[in-house]
């Protein structure tokens, strides 16, 4: 409250607090110019007036100091001075003039003092004559420390452009935006960055933590979302890899062939993020997991390839694309020891210009000859007797790093891959590009939690292209390019991005002239110089044809490379009026519907026949939560859990049916936790002093103990009992013979103990192993 006339005024402006302030003419406060014995309701209101005052007044203020009282445990004196009170500290000797900042202090005695009376802050002193320029230009007021102020909005607004990596300059720029120019705005760029500063600090401490928490959110939404870490003996982590379920499913259909890289330093623990990549059926990126790596040993790439095929259900890639760490190397023999490892030969080919950058300026042609021979030998043959005579002609067959790539050769010259289907890649480069694109969304200064949630954008996003690629293709009309009845098949099957790899095939096909060598069964074809295209070179290929059993086979490897036929073959197809594409040669990975089962719901994809770990798992999923609900109400009561475990022996008997296990178990077969778990908290303690379940048959007359309702009169037994019949679950009447009864009793024991700890320890039971 405020005495006087004073109280409008100032309640005025505690409402316009969060409000940038007009630039009114500062003489309407004059008649506050004395301000002692004012009152307010909070010290938050006094320094609110006060500051309004100061902007008014075009200066700034702050706290000085405060008295706390030890009676009270509180204060009961603040004093808010001038910004430029106070004198400035004296500089020491050994600062050079250009790292010395600029006084701020001129001893200003400008302040006011407010005390608490009686439950009131009275304002006790006061005083407005400065002994320095105030500032004259009203724009330039906004800049004064206590007057920039960043609103709810503007923070949250700061955090969620930052969270999509913007830049602090244009974050700046776009709130001057919002209030019609930076000129405008009260505060600075200095205090966005502290917004970001502040909102990363929030992880100091809690990264890893943070971390694993989304990763659990992230499973309880996707069933099918995976992620493991591992720990180091002091419990710090040392390695963690995730993947969602979408990528699960597809590398069903695309995990043919992977590249992996672990180079690029993502966060600020230097740790390297490394992403598994492959490609779809529209030639586009899909990541296939992640890892955070500490060290990049041996030891540490054996966990990562472990724990990524367990993730994958088992299925392993068929080809792997690496860099030339031999720790990488070693790791892929013992996890992957029947996948085709390649070496990125782009990585090669650098070192290799590092190494021989003088000769390659000092001896003409030989950069060229050595690529041709690398790149256009297509067999082992030709390129090591190509290999032999490019050293022979310029004389460096005792240059040691040639030496040493011709005895890798086996990793990374593509003529040792021909065979094998590596969907055209033979180097990392799409894991370059993954990088490049990373770089946009993360920096070497990220928390791990932001490098997380800045990979989930990027996947999702690759999720939404490869969607948009689906609806194309959907959506695409043919357009003929040539006359070739092949030309039409392949449009009815394959993708829009293949589909252009195609034509280009096609196009091919119409270049170099046949020459029949064995009639009907193969065919040279002789690629000769065109005028239209420039840097061709005449090159010579062998395709073997069968027409009756539809085989054709090019001596480039082009369909057993990339899984499309070669221009060579489609060539020699049209020569021998094989017009029509065999389905043998149509891969279902390029198809429009290669990501159809992927696609599927988790309901329908567990109705499928078979029992793979993939099929395992995700009927896993689809009864987990199912069962889980009946567990929850299960355990409401102990008539329901009595229910609910007659209808687990019930389940138990018929899928043991249906699979045809049964299982044959005797009382001395059950383990004593099975026994303890089958029967009632109260009655656990009886059953573990005493050896038997049942008394003697002499004593088998004497009333006991009822198992469903617990009471021990009326005559009845857990198969007798009113309550059963009530519930609508009654039985035959049991059989005379104790013995017999006795059996059978212990049977239905064992069975449902047996099914309770199944289906409370899942967490023990997983598929994914």
């Amino acid at each position: 409250m405020l005495n006087e006339g004073a109280s409008s005024s100032i309640a005025d402006d505690n409402n316009n607090g969060d409000e940038h302030l007009d630039d009114s003419d500062p003489d309407e406060y004059l008649e506050f110019a004395h301000f002692v014995g004012k009152q307010f309701s909070t010290d938050e209101d006094a320094k609110t007036f006060y500051n309004n005052f100061a902007y008014q007044r075009r200066f700034s203020i702050r706290k000085a100091n405060h008295y706390v009282s030890s009676k009270l445990k509180m204060e009961t004196m603040i004093k808010y001075v001038c910004s430029m009170q106070g004198l400035p500290k004296k500089s020491s000797h050994d600062k050079t003039p250009e790292k010395e900042k600029p006084t701020t202090r001129t001893g200003c005695k400008a302040h006011l003092t407010i005390r608490l009376v009686d439950g009131c802050w009275k304002v006790s002193a006061f005083e407005d004559v400065h002994n320095h320029q105030l500032i004259s230009s009203p724009a330039k007021k906004r800049g004064l420390r206590s007057h920039r102020k960043l609103t709810f909005e503007d923070r949250e607004f700061i955090r969620e452009m930052n969270s999509q990596n913007i830049e602090t300059a244009k974050i700046y720029e776009l709130l001057g935006a919002r209030y019609g120019g930076t000129k405008n705005l009260k505060f600075k760029r200095r205090d966005v960055s502290n917004v970001i500063a502040s909102y990363n600090r929030e992880f100091v401490g809690i990264d890893v933590e943070s971390t694993l928490v989304y990763f659990q959110k992230k499973k309880e939404e996707d069933l099918e979302f995976f992620y493991d870490a591992e720990v180091d003996e002091d419990g710090r982590l040392k390695n963690i890899f995730w993947v969602d379920g979408k990528a699960r499913r597809a590398f069903q259909d695309f995990g043919d062939v992977v590249t992996f890289d672990s180079t690029y330093q993502t966060n600020k623990y230097c740790m390297p993020l490394a992403p598994f990549i492959g490609v779809n059926h529209h030639r586009m990126n899909i990541y296939f997991g992640f890892a955070i790596l500490r060290s990049e040993a041996t030891i540490s790439f054996i966990w990562l390839f472990q724990t990524w095929v367990k993730a994958m259900y088992g299925k392993k890639p068929k080809a792997i694309i690496t860099d030339q760490d031999p720790a990488m190397r070693i790791a892929i023999k013992e996890v992957l020891p029947n996948t085709v490892h390649r070496c990125c030969q782009w990585h090669v080919m650098r070192n290799a210009s590092e190494h021989l950058g003088a000769i390659y300026n000092m001896k003409e042609d030989f950069e060229d000859d050595l690529k041709r021979v690398i790149n256009r030998s297509y067999s082992v043959s030709e390129f090591e007797e190509g290999w032999k005579d490019v050293l022979q002609k310029h004389g460096l067959r005792n240059n040691q790093h040639l030496n040493n790539m011709y005895a890798q050769r086996f990793e990374w010259v593509p003529t040792y891959f021909r065979d094998v289907f590596c969907a055209n890649m033979s180097t990392s480069q799409r894991s370059e590009s993954a990088n490049v694109s990373l770089k946009i969304w993360i920096n070497n200064h990220s928390s791990m939690y932001k490098v997380v949630l800045q990979v989930e954008k990027r996947v999702e996003g690759i999720w939404a292209q490869e969607s948009d690629e689906d609806i194309t293709t959907m959506k695409a009309v043919p357009k003929l390019s040539s006359l070739y009845l092949i030309e039409k098949d392949a449009y009815e099957v394959y993708t829009k991005k293949v589909m252009s790899e195609v034509k280009k095939r096609i196009k091919g096909s119409q270049l170099g002239e046949v020459n029949e060598v064995e009639k009907d069964a193969l065919y040279e074809v002789a690629i000769k110089e065109h005028p239209t295209i420039k840097n061709w070179i005449p090159e010579t290929y062998m395709v073997k044809i069968n027409k009756l059993e539809e085989l054709v086979s090019c001596s480039c490897k082009g369909y057993e490379f990339e899984g499309l036929l070669c221009s060579h073959a489609i060539k020699v197809m049209h020569h021998v009026k094989m017009f029509h594409l065999p389905n043998r040669y149509i891969m279902k990975r390029w198809c429009k519907d290669a990501n159809a089962c992927s696609k599927r719901s988790n309901i329908e994809r567990s109705m499928e026949f078979g029992s793979t770990q993939e099929q395992e798992a995700i009927r896993y999923a689809t009864l987990k939560p199912q069962v889980e609900s009946l567990l929850k109400m299960a355990s409401r009561s102990s008539d329901a859990f009595n229910q609910f475990q007659e209808i687990l022996n019930a389940a138990k008997t018929q899928l043991q049916e249906v699979s045809g296990e049964q299982e044959n178990r005797t009382p001395s077969a059950m383990t004593p936790s099975q026994g303890i778990l089958d029967q009632p908290i109260s009655q656990c303690k009886e059953k573990r002093k005493k050896p038997s379940r049942f008394k003697p048959p002499s004593e088998a007359k004497k009333p006991r103990k009822c198992g469903i309702c617990g009471s021990k009169k009326g005559g009845h037994n857990r198969r007798t009992c009113p309550l059963r019949k009530v519930q609508g679950k009654a039985k035959k009447k049991a059989k005379d013979d104790d013995e017999d009864s006795e059996e059978e009793f212990e049977d239905v024991e064992s069975d449902s103990a047996q099914e309770i700890e199944d289906v409370e320890s899942d967490g023990a039971y997983d598929y994914e192993d």
